[in-house]
């Protein structure tokens, strides 16, 4: 058997199906407060990883966003995000293709907590990089779904 076996890709069923797992089984275990804190806290590590891997290039919470919006797309955690700012202190952010639509549909559903991973990595650059703290309200019509994979928010940002 040669050594030179092609490396596969991670396809984004298997994230949709570590990440329902994982909060699965931090929500039993410690209850959807304390899982929402975790998560929190895991999105704050992210960042100082992140924070490693690419640049900002300024402290407007605009550009830190879309900083974070395309190391995810480029990651394969969602095939795109859109940012339109609306006003100065208004973002609506679209999110199509997310990799763990069914897994958080299905946690919350079960009335258990989700990662909310790409939230919880944009708080947390938000907090560090611009001093910002973002209020979110969904604005999809529909609730996401596994088929569209598509939602839609709005964004308030506000000085810490």
């Amino acid at each position: 058997m040669s050594k030179d076996i092609p490396f596969k890709m991670v396809k984004p069923e298997f994230l949709d199906f570590v990440n329902y797992n994982i909060c699965k089984t931090y929500s039993e275990k410690y209850g959807k407060e304390r899982a929402e804190e975790f998560f929190r806290r895991v999105g704050e590590i992210g960042f100082e990883e992140l924070n490693k891997m690419v640049d900002f290039p300024s402290s407007d919470p605009y550009d830190v966003l879309r900083t974070v919006g395309k190391f995810l797309e480029d990651m394969g955690y969602m095939s795109k995000i859109q940012l339109t700012k609306v006003e100065e202190d208004e973002v609506v952010i679209e999110m199509f293709g997310a990799s763990v639509i069914r897994s958080s549909i299905r946690l919350v559903e079960g009335g258990d907590s989700p990662s909310h991973f790409m939230t919880n990595l944009m708080f947390a650059a938000l907090k560090e990089v611009s001093g910002i703290r973002a209020d979110i309200y969904d604005l999809t019509l529909e609730q996401p779904s596994a088929v569209t994979s598509y939602t839609m928010e709005k964004w308030v940002l506000k000085k810490i």
